[in-house]
Parts: structure tokens; sequence; C-alpha cells
């Protein structure tokens, strides 16, 4: 029947609806099965996924417990360690208690929304929490986010309850679980800062600077950072200088802002993002003198702390912002189901239920682009070369470096005797080799530019594994070198600069393999050498270590245009001088390089000074006339010395789109 209104009346909403999956039992059972689904799914990637370097990272850290570590709080390495005591140094362990953890986050955020939304709401903001993929994929690898989510949600919770009953118990349970989240990460210093601004904003909030309870709950909240405090204060603060100093570089690229929303948008999905933004809007402003308001506040902070710093993070690391939706998610309930219940027509109610179905579909997308970039990454080397574009990200399987690592050690002591010892590049190399199954003698690490950078390497000379402790431990004793080979080396003056003092102080050394990772963006070398007990002058002699045949562009693993007007370049050298260059196919020559360059944009590094034509060493050349296939082919290049004899160099892989 056609609905007919007076002049100046609008339609009335339709109001509450049958309450979706009946009572309360029914809803609990729901998510149960949902929540049962999602921690099976979570448990084939976690059995699927490569290693992250992090895992290794927190895994070896825990074998030398301290009060802290260069870039972390204590509490996750010592996690690890507790772990490792019992099932060796094995990642399923780490993953299926990470996993345990994540489990618990639905139950914390119930706990959290109970004492200021309905109890069906509760239910329901434990459901969301594993349909929004920013608070439902942790516990696949061993990573604090889940852990923090945790705590977080824990910790509001208690929270609320002192405010509403002012007992001990729940403010002294609100200062352990921020003690435990600082213990845990520097980033729950923000939800802290986030209840400091509740107190300072709100009129119920003024209230607390007046309450010795609320004192008391900083100061036991603050006990977990004091341990990261003292490992910093005699360690010459390197937290710090990572964090604050050496990682942000501030630059106005307002562009970085849209690629920081683009991506939450994105990993939440539209449906969620913007009913999240909403619950914000509501929880900080509109209800800023009710209890809600410390959520909305604190969600609020922490998202927009990140969105204002994301200019200073050209990388942007997607999970520092996870920690906002914790508070909110509170909110999205009432959000959503308000919205459904203001159709003014059964097909406006219908129309506005399909939008909100959007949000589980599009998180089930987002979840199995996950899992597919999972599986393609533990098997890229079976994938069709057209998948393996997908493989952004340098996460390869390091494991496969095992076997060589175990022959080059064998001959490096067939050339300097049966005591030999390994050497890697910096720490991020190297407990990539030391997690999973470390063998039994640690690794020694040299001290890349990273690690200066990073400050990884405080804690390595700590543990007797850094550069000094291998110079005074191992002076004249072979050695196996395992160093990543950084893709544009000669215009990288601070690896240059470290890789010619790696040639001063070993000597002998020998390239006994290059082993590159699939998809092909990533090669290890491993070298025989000798320590010397005393590092050798600056001289004009190749290095080993530096090699004389160098691509710049294009980068290993690159997916070319086959006619792209691209102008490549690279770096030729050689003791008797180099007279051509030619550009190399799967081993066929294709196009001869326009060889003797010096452009003023890049000048050629003296360490390549011993060639008579230098500093005429650079080329460049085009590939649009070379004809090749779509699919992958092999890189290189042929030189021609002055004597008439050619030498080639190290291929890399690359492909050529269709």
């Amino acid at each position: 029947m056609m609905e007919l209104y007076e002049i100046g009346q609008t339609p009335q909403a339709l109001g509450p609806q049958k309450p979706l999956f009946g009572d309360n039992r029914t809803l609990i059972r729901v998510g149960l099965i949902i929540g049962a689904v999602i921690c099976l799914w979570k448990l084939y990637i976690a059995v699927t996924a490569n290693i992250i370097w992090e895992e290794g990272h927190f895994a070896v850290s825990g074998l030398y417990p301290a009060l802290g570590y260069p870039d972390i709080p204590a509490g996750f390495p010592l996690l690890s360690r507790l772990v490792t005591l019992i099932f060796g140094m094995q990642a399923l362990p780490l993953r299926i208690v990470s996993l345990m953890i994540a489990s618990a986050i639905p139950i914390a955020i119930w706990f959290m929304a109970r004492p200021v939304v309905s109890e069906r709401e509760a239910i329901w903001a434990a459901i969301l929490s594993l349909l929004i993929p920013p608070l439902s994929m942790s516990g696949t690898i061993f990573y604090p986010e889940g852990l923090l989510q945790l705590l977080l949600a824990l910790m509001l919770g208690c929270l609320l309850r002192a405010f509403k009953t002012d007992e001990w118990r729940w403010w002294l349970l609100t200062g352990l679980c921020g003690a435990l989240g600082l213990f845990v990460h520097f980033r729950f210093l923000f939800p802290g800062a986030g209840i400091v601004l509740f107190a300072l904003l709100t009129p119920a909030g003024r209230k607390l600077w007046t309450r010795p309870k609320f004192w008391a709950t900083g100061g036991v909240a603050a006990l977990g950072l004091l341990p990261s405090l003292l490992y910093n204060a005699f360690n010459d603060w390197p937290a710090i200088a990572f964090h604050v100093t050496n990682r942000p570089v501030w630059r106005p690229e307002l562009k970085l802002m849209t690629a920081f929303l683009n991506q939450q948008i994105g990993l939440v999905t539209p449906v969620f993002f913007f009913g999240l933004a909403y619950v914000a809007y509501k929880m900080a402003w509109t209800k800023r003198r009710s209890p809600l308001a410390l959520l909305g506040i604190v969600g609020v902070f922490i998202f927009g702390f990140y969105f204002v710093q994301s200019p200073a993070n050209a990388q942007i690391m997607p999970h520092w912002p996870f920690l906002a939706y914790v508070p909110l998610v509170v909110g999205l309930p009432g959000v959503l189901i308000a919205y459904a219940d203001a159709a003014r027509s059964r097909f406006n109610r219908t129309l506005r239920q399909g939008v909100l179905a959007l949000g589980p579909l599009l998180a089930l997308v987002v979840g199995i682009g996950i899992t597919v970039y999972e599986y393609a990454w533990a098997h890229t080397e079976k994938l069709p070369w057209q998948w393996k574009q997908i493989n952004f990200m340098r996460n390869e399987n390091w494991t496969v470096l095992h076997p060589t690592l175990t022959a080059a050690e064998a001959v490096a002591r067939q050339r300097f005797g049966p005591e030999v010892f390994v050497a890697v590049s910096g720490h991020v190399p190297a407990v990539r080799l030391e997690f999973p199954n470390r063998p039994i003698r640690a690794f020694y690490t040299l001290g890349e530019p990273y690690d200066r950078f990073s400050r990884f390497g405080t804690a390595r000379q700590a543990w007797g594994l850094g550069y000094d402790a291998l110079i005074k431990a191992q002076a004249g004793k072979g050695v196996v070198l395992v160093l990543p080979d950084p893709s544009y080396l000669y215009h990288q003056p601070e690896e240059l600069s470290f890789r010619r003092e790696l040639c001063q102080r070993f000597d002998d050394i020998i390239l006994y393999r290059r082993v590159e990772l699939p998809p092909g963006r990533n090669v290890v070398a491993f070298y025989t050498a000798r320590l010397r007990k005393d590092a050798a002058k600056p001289g004009l002699a190749p290095c080993a270590l530096l090699p004389e045949l160098y691509i710049a562009q294009p980068p290993r693993g690159q997916f070319l245009e086959a006619h792209a007007q691209t102008n490549y370049f690279g770096i030729a050298a050689d003791s008797q001088g180099v007279t051509r260059v030619d550009i190399l196919i799967n081993g066929k020559p294709v196009t001869q390089a326009r060889y003797g360059l010096d452009p003023e944009g890049f000048k050629t590094p003296d360490a390549l000074r011993y060639d008579p034509n230098w500093p005429k060493l650079q080329f460049d050349f085009r590939l649009d006339k070379a004809g090749l296939t779509p699919g992958p082919h092999t890189l290189s290049l042929r030189a021609t010395r002055t004597d008439g004899s050619t030498v080639e160099g190290a291929e890399k892989t690359l492909y050529i789109k269709e």
C-alpha cells in the first residue's frame, strides 16, 4: 500500500527490529563458532607462513636475558625464552602461544565493554573484534601486537570499573596491565597518554587528579617502564636513538598521510573504518561527560598520533595504529544497529543492511588476501612466475641457506684449520640464520650500517657476539662471511665504506657461493676468509667484497615492461681496464652498453681507483630491442679487458611482463 504524508512531513524511522540471532545465549554461540573457525584459520597460516626476522629477533634475544634491548623492552624476548626452554628454538610453539593470547582478545573486549554498554552490545563488540582484520589477524606469528591489544582491553576494562566502584583491586589491576604493556612494547605509552588526556579534557577526568588511587595506579604502571629506562641509561639510550633520532625523517609529504589513511581503510574495510570514525566522534565529543569518553579519547589519541607523524615515515607500518581500534570497537555495535534502525522504509532498511553486510564480506576478502599472500611466500619457487609479483615484502625463507652455510664452513676448515667461525653482516640477517633450529655455536655480527642505525650492535656486543668481541676472540682464525648483497652498493656510501673496512680486516677472501632467494630480490653471498690480527692499511687493490661488474638498475627481481624506454646503468672495473661491456640475457649477449661514463649526478667511487680508466667506469643501456619474451630471465654482464680476455659478473633475476 502506498504511504501518504502531509506536506512538510517525512516518513518516520521503522525503529528496532527483531534481534539478529535471537537471544544473548544464541548470540554467544554464534560468536564461539566464528571464533573457532578463525582460530583454525589462523593456525593454518601459523603453520604455513615463513619466519619473519622479528620472530628470530625475539627468540635469540631471549637467550640473553636483560632489562631491555635496543629497540624493545624485555617482555616479549623473555616470554619467548619461557617457550624455547621447553620446546627449543622452534617457531610453531611460539606461534601457538601468540595464537592463544590473540584468542583471548574478544573476551577482554567484552570485559572492557560491559561497564558502559548493554550485555548484548558487549557481546556484539566481542564478535566484531573477530571480524575486523586489525583486531582478528593477531596470532599467526609470534609478535607483540596481540598481547598489546589484550592488555589494553583489560586495562581499560579495569579502569572503567575503578571509576565506578573506587575499589583498590580495580585501580591496582589497571596499573598492573599498564606495567605489563610497557614491559612488552614502548607503544603502550600512547594509551597511557590518552588516559592522561582524558584526565585533562573532561569534567569526570579532571576529578581524578585529586584521587590518590589514580596516582598510585600511574606509579604501578610506570614500574613496567623502569627496566627499559635502566637498560637505556647504562647503554647510551639506544631506544631513543633508534625510535626518536634515527628512524623518523620529517618531510612535507602529505601524500604519506593519504597513503596511511588508504592503508588503514583497506585493512579495516570501509564499512568498519567509517563506523569506527563515527564512534570516535560520538565517544570523544558527544559523550564526553560519560565514561565512554575515556575509550573515545584513548582511541582518537592513538590513531591521531600515528596519522600526524605519518609524513615522518616513508615506510608506513600498518600495525602501529591498530591499538586505536580496541577501545573504539565498544561503541561500534550501537552505531551499526542505530544505522539500520534509522531506515524510513523497508527498502531503505534492506539497503542499509546490505551496506553493513559488506563489512564482514570485505573483511573476509582481506583475510583471504593475507592467507594467499602467506601461502605465496611459503611456496614462491613453485608458483607461476606471474604470481611472484605479489611478494612485495622481503620475507624469504632463510632456512634454505643452512646447507650452503654448512658447506662453506667445511671449505673454510680445509683452508684454515678445524677452528672456524661464522660472521654475518648484521643482527637482522644473523637472527634469520640463528632461528629456527639455531646451531650450537652462535654467530658474530660485523656492524653493518643498519646495526649502527638501529643500535642492534649494542646488544650483540653485550652478548659477546659483536664486531669488537669478534676481533678480540677470533683473530688469526678462519671465518665464513655471510653478506646479503645490497642492490645499490656503490650508491650507498655507508655500505661501501663498511665493505672496504672489512677488506682491511680480513684476508684470503674467496667467494664460495651466492644464493638467490626466491623470487630473486635478495641474494646472500658466502665467503671464506681469515681474520687478520691487525687491520691492513687502506690501499688501491681490488676488494673481494666489492663487485667489479655491478648493475644498479634494473634491481633484482624487478618486473619490467618488454618495450619500456628505460635507461639502465651500472659500473664495470678491472685492474687491467675495460674496453667493452655487453649485456647478457640468459647468458647470451643482447646489446652493448655505452661504457666510459662519469655523470655529474653520481661520481664513480674512489674504491675503484685501481682501474686505469677511473673515473670513467660507468655504463648505461636499454633492453627495449632485446626481443625479450614474457617470463623470468637472468641478466648479467660480460666485460672485455684491454688484453682481449673477458670476465662475466653475477646473474640477477628479472621478469618481463606479458
